[in-house]
């Protein structure tokens, strides 16, 4: 026990002040998740609409949260991402409390698009912060730290989002919206603009200085063009973005399809399937950070991903045991895609972030988010349509195959271009 506590505390140490005060807003603005977390069951249950019409109100969630990043990531390289921050939180909340007022088919898609569109307009500029108050020694960290803080805040979210159910849905509305008020206070105090400048040189670069001139200024051109590429030029990237969308699709089925899953064939309340949910936050939030800092420098950032959506892939297969063995599925699922998302997201984001050099951070971040947004679209579509038409080991199934292909497709992505590959993730 005293060496798993001083991994724990080892593992945090050198993460700048600013960064863990950027990750207590991500923290407080995640807590007012319930409503996301249980928007599924809410459509079906409280409002009466049926799986697909559900599945299309979850598609305006995921257009409206896609759109968000791109307008985001926009305004963070124009404005900044301290006001980017504080205005989306502003307006998800009140967009949350509008929410709950709704009960139309076309009003309740037009809310969700907005409250989706707010509250990811947020993710880039939190992205960019951290980017910018980290160097290469703590970056990886300094993002598995914001996703702890997200995680925390999802546990939160869906053990207190089962249990306010209980007392009404109105309550899951109100703690959003004022949880992202006080997200936005939060940072309003305590956190101040940032400016970078552009500096064209790499690690590399610098070395080769020392020795060899026409080494240097070979650096120095790779370096602005890495700098002023657009991302929407960047192959490469794109590619990487699609690769991530994959897996992203994949990974949101917890979220969208596992829950009613969990109601309809394993027949739980709602509290129960809050707690079974969160025990993949728990196990994120606990071994993140301490795996992290042991595997951080082991292998290339590529191979963690690989590794992650293979597991996304194992996990879902967990499904197919007879609903006798309820518990021991959820366990053999909930583990392995909690080791996936560990391996995945973090590594996945400080490779991003590191592409997308200085002036168009936000551009670039916007476009790693909109693959998740974008997921947000498929993810529900997909999974409901399917379970509609095929039944859920149909769904299960599928899920399996996308990852393998994922897979398949990181692996080209490393051999076809290893060497620049790890140029930039030097």
């Amino acid at each position: 026990m005293k060496t798993l506590i001083t991994a724990l505390f080892t593992s945090f140490s050198g993460i700048p002040r600013i960064v863990w005060l950027l990750s207590g807003v991500s923290l407080i603005n995640r807590t007012g998740t319930m409503v996301v977390c249980f928007l599924t069951i809410y459509l079906t249950q409280q409002l009466g609409f049926d799986l697909k019409e559900a599945g299309y109100v979850l598609v305006f969630y995921g257009i409206g949260t896609m759109c968000g990043l791109y307008i985001g990531g926009w305004l963070t390289d124009k404005i900044g991402f301290r006001l980017v921050q504080m205005w989306s939180l502003c307006c998800a909340g009140a967009t949350f409390i509008g929410t709950m007022y709704v009960r139309e088919f076309w009003a309740m898609c037009g809310m969700t698009f907005l409250f989706a569109f707010f509250g990811d307009a947020f993710r880039p500029a939190n992205q960019v912060a951290i980017r910018m108050n980290s160097d290469d020694a703590t970056r990886t960290r300094a993002f598995s730290l914001m996703r702890i803080a997200v995680n925390l805040a999802i546990t939160v979210a869906l053990i207190g989002g089962g249990l306010l159910v209980k007392l009404g849905w109105e309550w899951l509305f109100w703690v959003d919206g004022l949880t992202c008020f006080a997200a936005a206070l939060l940072l309003f105090i305590f956190v101040k603009e940032k400016k970078e400048t552009p500096q064209y040189k790499t690690e590399k670069s610098d070395k080769n200085a020392q020795n060899n001139e026409n080494s240097r200024e070979k650096g120095l051109k790779n370096a602005k063009q890495n700098v002023e590429i657009s991302a929407y030029k960047d192959r490469d990237y794109l590619f990487f973005v699609f690769l991530t969308l994959i897996g992203a699709t994949v990974f949101m089925q917890i979220l969208w399809t596992v829950p009613v899953f969990f109601k309809e064939v394993y027949h739980w309340d709602e509290a129960q399937i809050g707690i079974a949910t969160s025990f993949n936050a728990f196990i994120v939030m606990t071994v993140e950070m301490p795996l992290i800092f042991r595997i951080e420098n082991r292998r290339s950032a590529m191979w963690f991903v690989r590794l992650g959506v293979v597991l996304y892939g194992v996990s879902y297969l967990a499904f197919l045991l007879p609903t006798n063995l309820a518990v021991l599925a959820v366990i053999l699922y909930m583990i392995p895609t909690s080791f996936g998302e560990i391996f995945v997201m973090p590594f996945s984001t400080s490779w991003a972030t590191k592409r997308a050099g200085t002036l168009r951070q936000g551009q670039y971040m916007g476009l790693y988010g909109m693959a998740y947004s974008v997921s947000n679209v498929i993810a529900p579509l997909i999974g409901t349509q399917v379970i509609s038409a095929f039944g859920y080991s149909a769904l299960w199934l599928l899920m399996s195959v996308m990852s393998a292909a994922a897979f398949i497709g990181f692996w080209y992505l490393q051999q076809k271009k290893q060497k620049d590959i790890e140029i930039l993730w030097r």
